[in-house]
Formats: structure tokens, sequence, C-alpha cells
């Protein structure tokens, strides 16, 4: 199966190198393109409807992306469904967003987050990292859940300002030796907005002992970071 699937990835990628360098421009380019397109779906149609995981999330990947017709959601969650119950964590994604936003499938809250947290723990660090969000700016916030994700999508490398987001949870849960551990990794990673945050709680003694000192040094740093708040500051305040 792999080896069919594989054929139907290089079939679409011929077709994508005639869209990038023909761009289509004429009649004859246009109908080997979409004879490639054909033929790609049809090998990953074959693999599966054998079971073969990776091609079922890549017909759903087709039908949501390409798809036609007014059932393209709907067809695009049978077969993401169909690869998630397998276990293929890009489609648990998938399945994750279709449920979020009632594409294909009623709205279903409950069910967004079911998929959401088996792609996270097959591996999927953009999954951990919304689960992280929806915790923190749910109605009724758990912010110990919140940060329990975000940390899990740090460990998958999740290129996002997860260090920020996990110190402003700490901060809420009012643990402030935590939120400045964290906000100081973020500003050490070259997150501008953190170091300015945290310059904002040393500038005020919200929660640390205040120090003007090391509030200027966090407002520095974060404008030489690009936040333009931090260079509006220093201004100012004439420093």
């Amino acid at each position: 199966m792999e080896e069919l699937y594989q054929k139907g990835i290089e079939l679409w990628e011929n077709a994508e190198q005639i869209m990038k360098h023909d761009k289509i421009s004429s009649s004859e380019a246009r109908r080997q393109m979409i004879s490639y397109q054909k033929q790609a779906v049809e090998c990953w149609q074959q693999a599966a409807e054998q079971g073969y995981a990776k091609a079922q999330y890549q017909l759903g990947h087709y039908y949501y992306h390409y798809g036609r017709n007014n059932n393209k959601n709907k067809k695009a969650f049978e077969w993401y469904s169909k690869a998630a119950e397998q276990g293929y964590a890009l489609a648990q994604y998938e399945m994750g967003f279709l449920y979020t936003y009632g594409l294909g499938v009623p709205m279903n809250r409950k069910m967004s987050y079911y998929w959401y947290e088996k792609a996270a723990e097959g591996g999927v660090a953009s999954a951990a990292g919304i689960l992280g969000d929806r915790y923190s700016e749910d109605k009724s916030p758990n912010y110990k859940k919140a940060i329990l994700w975000y940390t899990r999508a740090l460990e998958l490398g999740y290129p996002s300002s997860a260090e920020h987001k996990i110190g402003w949870c700490y901060e809420k849960l009012g643990d402030y030796d935590h939120a400045v551990e964290w906000y100081v990794k973020g500003a050490e990673k070259g997150i501008g907005d953190t170091a300015y945050h945290l310059a904002e709680l040393y500038e005020t003694g919200a929660g640390v002992p205040k120090d003007l000192k090391k509030a200027i040094e966090c407002y520095r740093l974060s404008a030489k970071l690009g936040f333009p708040d931090a260079d509006l500051w220093l201004k100012e305040n004439g420093v």
C-alpha cells in the first residue's frame, strides 16, 4: 500500500510542477495537470479502500482542500475519520479541527477536545498548543491543564510563544515564582512581548519585588527584540 500511496504523491507533485513552471498557460498543460491529479487520487483511493491510513488521510486532505462539490467536507470527514480511528495523528488533528468548526459534521466541542488530545498524544505539537489555548481562554479557565498542554507542546517543538503563555497561566494562578521563571525563559528565547511583560512586573512590583533596574533591562531587551511598546516606554521615560 505504501507503494500506491507514494505513487500518488509523485503524481501530485508532477501536477504541482506543471502549475509552478507552466502556470497552466496552455490547454495541453492544463489537461496534463488534471490527468496527474486524477491518477494521484485514484492511487490514494485504492490504498485507502484497503485500509491504508496514510492514504485515507491524504484523501481527506484532498477532499477538504480541492473538493468541488457541496459534500467535500463530508467526504473529508469520512476519510479523516477512518485514518484517525487507526491512530494516525495528523488525521486526528484534522478531526479536532472539523468538530471545532462544524465542517462535514455537527459542531461538537467535546469531540474536538477528544481528537486534539489524541493528536497531541500522538506527537502533533500544534494540537497540544491548541488545547493549551482552549483551557486557558475558556469561560471557565483551567490554567493547570493549560500549563500541562503548553508544556507538552514545547516538548514536541511547538514554535509559538508557549513560554509566555505558561508564565501567564502561572500568574493567573497567583504563582509568581513560576510565572517569572517562564517569562525569563521566553525573554531568553527572544520573545519580545514576554520581556515586556516581565518588565511591567518589575516596574510595578506585581507579585515580585519592585526593581526598576531590572525593569529597564527587560524593557531594553524587549525593544531590542522589536516589541514597539517597549521602545515607546523607553522614549517616554527618557531611558
